[in-house]
């Protein structure tokens, strides 16, 4: 059976979170297929304070839909695709392998890589120790590409 591709980007607060955006936004449009956008809510320590933790937890539920939607409607102006919005708690890289095993029209997962002298915590977690256990390819977006370039890249070649 023929599946629409999706591409899955993970919302985080990187600079370069928009060049992986755009990219994803661009090449799910030249090939007609979808983007998901994963925020992931990391637990660092346990509360002991029950309440405490449920308020943390609910203002960062709702700091993360804010920014979901904040970037589906930039993927909505440049496309006109309305991407999946998707919200997880738990460690990063056990979350984004879940989401990836569960929705098999993932086809592609899309970071960018910080221009700095490391390319970022998700892509040396996910492209280093995780590649293995990951059940699709990586795409890597080199955080300095022009927004030109990206969508030359991204475009279907005819």
């Amino acid at each position: 059976m023929k599946h629409r591709s999706k591409f899955l980007v993970i919302v985080d607060d990187s600079e370069e979170l928009g060049v992986a955006v755009r990219f994803a936004s661009k090449r799910a449009a030249s090939t007609k297929g979808g983007i998901v956008l994963l925020k992931i809510i990391e637990h660092h320590d346990p509360q002991h304070w029950q309440s405490v933790e449920e308020i943390i937890l609910q203002e960062a539920r709702d700091e993360a839909q804010e920014k979901l939607k904040k970037w589906s409607k930039f993927i909505n102006d440049l496309t006109g695709i309305t991407p999946e919005l998707c919200v997880k708690e738990g460690i990063a890289s056990e979350k984004i392998i879940e989401v990836l095993e569960e929705d098999d029209a993932v086809r592609f997962l899309v970071l960018a890589a910080s221009s700095g002298e490391k390319p970022g915590p998700l892509v040396t977690l996910l492209a280093g120790q995780k590649s293995g256990k990951l059940p699709v390819p990586i795409v890597i977006v080199p955080q300095e590409l022009s927004d030109e370039s990206i969508d030359d890249l991204a475009s279907r070649a005819e």
